[in-house]
């Protein structure tokens, strides 16, 4: 190997060490933890390959949703700062606003609740993605952070993915999904007013008409 190829793959393997240690160093300060960047060899200890496979595939399943949450909860504090800068109310003020402009938006996903999303490609075919399994930079829910139009939702997605589901059974969930959304489209008028009765400047009800939260 020629000097200039060894200088080549030393800076190629450098580079690669630093990208990998800045990402593992975002990780750690995301949540305070470090993220290995392999699981434990312990973990594998004494499993055949096909178990090796899957414990592999469900660790770094679980490392895309650590690192999705931590995503999603410094978009979740860099929203309510802009929230609260665009409204000019303090934290005091915030906490008042908040649970009632979560109950509305948690209606309003109810209201309209339907699959997360869907895919289509040659090679996997057509495929709904539910709320509880996630999709691409979407973190996947656990059943106590999911709405009850998100429930049925994935149960009614099951049932169309079970060859062996009837009508009867398509049928039951169908309705159970429309008299969800129908109670949420109920509770809303009354849920945009208590938003509303809270808000105390012209500003802040233009900021909330303008987003559809109240009318």
């Amino acid at each position: 190997m020629t000097k200039e190829r060894i200088i080549l793959v030393a800076v190629v393997c450098f580079s690669i060490v630093v990208v990998a240690s800045r990402t593992l160093s975002s990780a750690q300060a995301s949540n305070g933890k470090p993220m290995p960047l392999f699981p434990p060899r312990e973990s594998l200890r004494g499993l055949s390959e096909e178990e090796k496979a899957k414990a592999i595939e469900k660790w770094a399943f679980d490392r895309r949703q650590q690192k999705l949450r931590s995503s999603e909860e410094r978009g979740r504090l860099m929203g309510t700062a802009a929230w609260m800068h665009l409204l000019r109310v303090n934290e005091a003020q915030w906490k008042i606003i908040e649970p009632r402009d979560d109950k509305v938006r948690l209606l309003y996903s109810t209201a309209h609740a339907r699959a997360l999303t869907w895919r289509h490609n040659d090679k996997q075919g057509f495929h709904w993605f539910r709320h509880s399994e996630g999709a691409p930079l979407i973190r996947a829910k656990a059943p106590d952070e999911m709405t009850e139009g998100e429930k049925l939702a994935d149960e009614l997605v099951d049932l169309l993915d079970d060859p062996n589901s009837t009508d009867e059974q398509i049928r039951k969930k169908i309705d159970a999904l429309q008299g969800a959304r129908e109670n949420a489209r109920k509770a809303m008028p009354e849920a945009k007013r208590e938003l509303a009765r809270v808000l105390t400047t012209p500003r802040q009800e233009a900021v909330f008409l303008i987003r559809g939260w109240i009318d």
